[in-house]
């Protein structure tokens, strides 16, 4: 297996401390043998359907084929949540990693339980024989219980990716037909309410540059006045993030 850069948090004293295991998004690229960009752009989506929370933040050293270092922001999945999330991140970029990924939970907790303070009391060595086998039946559960959301999800998510993987953009007028008959002005009015746009007293729209950089958007000039338009990136954000279902054998072509 890679070997991965794990942080450990430092803890004492099993009555009510314990090491706290953690998986940064780096540590995901290097294990499913991916781009580490790649990786934060599809974390960040996941958020953005609440599919996951948001994990931490960090800077964190890398180094590249040079042997240069640099500074990187990456995220960190730590905990109960952080096990779930970065399953579903690992599921998402490569289904054939996920056992690896259980795997790799499976010997950062053996790690962290290594660093709890040996019992020295018959007491304390019943509560931490107590605290293992919980946890051990808590991740198998884990296990089972993600395994389904991941068989559940896939064939959506695959359905987002292959939208968000069209090129091209279109008129209001057309993106609304995609989101599950939602009527034009509820489709502008949701976009009002996230902040993708802004509409002034005159009824004049104008774009969330937020969202033009992030390639949702688009301004195209005509003859009359600048049209925003909703790329197929941005109609697949939305879509997620609206939990509107798309079927990827309409996408097709």
């Amino acid at each position: 297996m890679t070997n991965l850069n794990i942080n450990l948090k430092n803890a004492v004293a099993i009555n009510s401390k314990t090491v706290v295991a953690s998986m940064s998004s780096q540590d995901i690229a290097e294990l499913v043998q991916a781009r580490h960009d790649n990786v934060k752009t599809s974390i960040e989506r996941l958020i953005a359907s609440e599919v996951i929370v948001q994990p931490a933040m960090k800077d964190e050293q890398t180094f590249d084929a040079l042997g240069r270092s640099r500074t990187t922001q990456v995220y960190v999945f730590e905990g109960e949540q952080g096990k779930r999330d970065s399953t579903i991140v690992v599921a998402q970029l490569s289904p054939q990693f996920t056992a690896k990924l259980v795997d790799r939970w499976i010997e950062l907790e053996s790690q962290a339980k290594q660093h709890f303070q040996l019992p020295t009391t018959f007491s304390q060595a019943l509560l931490l024989a107590a605290q293992l086998e919980e946890q051990k039946e808590q991740l198998a559960l884990q296990v089972a219980q993600q395994q389904q959301v991941i068989e559940h999800q896939q064939p959506t998510v695959d359905a987002y990716e292959l939208l968000a993987g069209k090129k091209g953009s279109m008129c209001f007028q057309d993106a609304y037909k995609f989101l599950g008959g939602m009527k034009q002005k509820d489709m502008k009015e949701w976009m009002v309410a996230k902040g993708w746009i802004y509409i002034d007293r005159f009824n004049r729209v104008s774009a969330s540059n937020t969202y033009l950089v992030n390639g949702y958007l688009k301004v195209k000039a005509t003859t009359h006045a600048p049209q925003i338009r909703i790329t197929y990136k941005g109609l697949a954000a939305m879509a997620r993030q609206m939990k509107i279902k798309i079927n990827a054998e309409d996408l097709e072509g």
